[in-house]
């Protein structure tokens, strides 16, 4: 695996500047989270500043690419191509930047849309690239300090917050984004979690 400084030059000469900049915004936001839930700053380091890794394939040819390159498309990504990059980001972490480690390229994957029994490392790389400094909707900073106490909670809240913007725009929603959403919704089911942040 390159070092991180390798790998951000590699990144940045291969995305626009705005998004390698939030790149590097979700990278630092995810140390942080890192920091306070005592997680391996490099794995979460690594998984974070890669994670739009895939974003190099423009999103109108992602199909494509993915095609060429073996990787399986589902329903919910043949009609929003866009959800692609995670895949893509998946297989130019390996081939690209050295990476094999599961946990990491696992942080790249489900980065866009969640899943169930997601690792702590995962949730940090999620919540980082929803909480990044240059993020802003209602609720944001509440969840930014939720997100330092318990990344469960905060899961719960990242969902809701997702799902209601796919809905507001006539987006599809991932299923594995409901399966996660479900998951923690049960598990929270008869305890506090997020009614502070709606609206």
């Amino acid at each position: 695996m390159l070092k991180i400084e390798e790998m951000k030059r590699i990144l940045k000469a291969s995305l626009p500047l705005k998004r390698y900049k939030h790149s590097v915004a979700v990278y630092e936001t995810a140390l942080e989270l890192a920091s306070v839930h005592g997680l391996d700053m490099q794995k979460v380091g690594v998984s974070a500043l890669l994670h739009d890794c895939g974003r190099e394939v423009p999103g109108r040819e992602s199909l494509d690419m993915a095609a060429k390159l073996g990787i399986e498309v589902d329903e919910t990504e043949k009609n929003q191509p866009i959800l692609l990059h995670a895949k893509l980001g998946v297989y130019y972490a390996q081939h690209k930047y050295g990476v094999t480690d599961k946990e990491i390229l696992d942080g790249i994957l489900y980065h866009t849309t969640g899943a169930p029994d997601m690792t702590p490392l995962a949730m940090a790389v999620y919540l980082a690239d929803l909480l990044e400094p240059t993020r802003d909707f209602p609720g944001i900073n509440k969840m930014r300090q939720l997100a330092k106490e318990d990344m469960e909670k905060a899961m719960m809240c990242a969902y809701g917050q997702t799902i209601r913007y796919l809905l507001e725009y006539d987006l599809l929603i991932h299923p594995n984004c409901i399966y996660g959403y479900n998951q923690l919704a049960g598990k929270f089911k008869n305890r506090d979690r997020c009614g502070a942040f709606k609206g």
